[in-house]
């Protein structure tokens, strides 16, 4: 009766060969069968076949051939005095059906490495395409999506979704494209959001840990104004995605609720401001200048605020030149 071999426990691109260190789980190691039972000489093989596995391609494997083996586990080209150790030092691996021996915790911890090797990635990547979108949204260009995980992971779009190739996906249910339905951080006008989307203004607002792509919305009046006048800011105005998206690019730390309040407070201050100071040539201008303005607010360490009694008594002791008593009722 033959016996059909596992599965090879880590995938076949799985590559730890850039990671220095292997996470060692102490009581794990100092608790097990393998520590306490196992000739010396075996153990320091094992962990060395240990350390030799985490880098090897597939990583949590290694080759079942005695001469190789013999050399990751310190031994050179003395083979007989590996077989003498071989079984003890091999404890824990498993020969799969792709040839190589994989060790199971070893394993374990290797997928959890690489998982999170590939969200880096792909992080550094939506922080790529979220510059490169700052520079499109000031030339007008339009905007690069930014691929989940799972898209980028396939290979699909590896630098982004380009403009035509933004559609809806098939598990969406919302008539805005790249939303899903079970999006948590919607807000309660999710109708009136709608709306303005079915009527162009494409808004900022968050999808997940990303950001949804629109193009930004033109007002009648922005275009109608006079460019050496400028123009005012419309009372219907609201953030467009490429301005939001180069406010995330600028300051890193901001969150899309931090910014969406942000654009309110420029939204109330510009329209609400009389005369011409109201108006502008360059709105987007005026935006970035705003954002890099609010940051410095933002950061400003404000004083501990002060007992109001305390206040008063010393503006008395100012107006009157003398010394207040603190009179207790």
């Amino acid at each position: 009766m033959t016996t059909e071999l596992p599965e090879p426990l880590t995938p076949t691109d799985c590559d730890l060969s850039d990671f220095q260190y292997m996470e060692l789980d102490v009581r794990r190691l100092r608790d097990s069968k393998f520590a306490a039972s196992v000739d010396g000489e075996a153990f320091r093989a094992g962990v060395l076949l240990w350390c030799a596995a985490w880098h090897q391609i597939p990583a949590a494997s290694l080759p079942d051939d005695d001469i190789e083996l013999a050399n990751l586990a310190g031994y050179g080209r003395v083979i007989k005095e590996w077989r003498k150790v071989r079984a003890e030092a091999l404890a824990g691996f498993v020969k799969c059906s792709d040839g190589r021996l994989y060790h199971s915790v070893i394993a374990e911890k290797a997928v959890s490495a690489h998982q999170a090797k590939l969200r880096h990635a792909h992080g550094k990547m939506s922080e790529r395409v979220r510059k490169e979108n700052a520079k499109r949204a000031k030339e007008n260009m339009p905007v690069l999506g930014i691929p989940t995980f799972e898209q980028w992971n396939s290979g699909a779009y590896t630098d982004g979704i380009k403009p035509e190739n933004q559609a809806i996906p098939t598990e969406s249910k919302t008539t805005s494209a790249g939303i899903p339905a079970e999006n948590p951080l919607r807000g309660n006008g999710e109708g009136t959001e709608r709306e303005r989307e079915q009527n162009g203004e494409g808004d900022f607002k968050a999808v997940g840990a990303e950001l949804e792509i629109a193009p930004p919305s033109a007002s009648p009046e922005a275009k109608a104004a006079d460019e050496s006048r400028g123009s005012r800011l419309p009372k219907e105005w609201h953030l467009p995605k490429a301005w939001g998206e180069w406010a995330l690019a600028e300051h890193p730390t901001w969150t899309p609720d931090h910014v969406r309040r942000v654009a309110e407070k420029f939204r109330d201050h510009w329209i609400g401001k009389a005369g011409k100071d109201g108006r502008k040539s360059d709105w987007l201008a005026t935006w970035r200048n705003w954002v890099r303005n609010e940051s410095a607010l933002t950061h400003r360490v404000r004083p501990p605020a002060q007992d109001q009694d305390e206040v008063n008594r010393r503006a008395k002791e100012m107006l009157f030149g003398e010394k207040q008593e603190i009179i207790d009722v």
